[in-house]
């Protein structure tokens, strides 16, 4: 690990925890102060590269120095871009999120909710590893953020008041990593009945859970 202060870290008299509101702070405003180098690494290649590592390898084999051999530099540039390896890790999972295609502004808040469901559990089902770190931080990076305020947007302009808007975009999104996070781990099913727990296909399953949950919010 390199000594090198990362703007990132410092926030008052202490270094700042990865993951947290003012880490993420310090993360726009170093972004937006840098300046990229024609033809030098950024964070779209650092993080693309490190998630084909994970998604070949597993999280564990995410090392600086194997990304740096994936991406055919000295691991010690890597340290401009992210501090840590948990830093990057960080960055990768926000790199996933940004594949999630948004959902078009037609159908009722129903009809969008089911919609980005489905394009969410998608892009985990896509990237398995991922999933755990999804709890390792607050998910407030550029990508994560604009799913948000785009759902949240959409479910505002159809009608739904603000604390009920919140606590639907909260209630599906937690169900969603909480399902991909049971098909990525194999979790095991109870004794009883376990010919019929273990019969029964992930998305079926998913799509049970998805519509019960959004009758239950229609209720609201």
């Amino acid at each position: 690990m390199t000594s090198t202060s990362h703007p990132a870290q410092q926030h008052g008299s202490g270094p700042t925890p990865p993951g947290s509101p003012a880490w993420w702070q310090a993360r726009y405003a170093e972004r937006a102060r840098r300046r990229p180098r024609q033809g030098g690494l950024t964070l779209e290649r650092i993080t693309a590269a490190a998630l084909e590592i994970v998604d070949r390898d597993g999280t564990d084999a995410l090392t600086m120095r194997n990304l740096g051999d994936q991406l055919q530099v000295r691991h010690t540039s890597l340290y401009r871009h992210v501090a840590s390896r948990e830093e990057l890790l960080l960055e990768t999972v926000d790199h996933v999120l940004g594949e999630i295609r948004l959902p078009a502004a037609d159908g009722d808040w129903r009809t969008t909710v089911e919609h980005g469901a489905r394009e969410f559990r998608r892009v985990l089902a896509a990237h398995p590893a991922i999933v755990p770190l999804l709890t390792a931080g607050q998910l407030l990076g550029p990508n994560a953020l604009r799913a948000r305020e785009h759902a949240l947007g959409r479910l505002l302009d159809q009608g739904l008041r603000p604390r009920t808007a919140v606590h639907v975009y909260l209630t599906v999104t937690h169900f969603v990593i909480g399902a991909a996070a049971l098909d990525a781990g194999g979790a095991a099913r109870v004794q009883a009945n376990a010919e019929l727990l273990n019969s029964l296909d992930s998305d079926e399953e998913f799509e049970f859970g998805l519509r019960t949950l959004i009758h239950g919010l229609d209720l609201l």
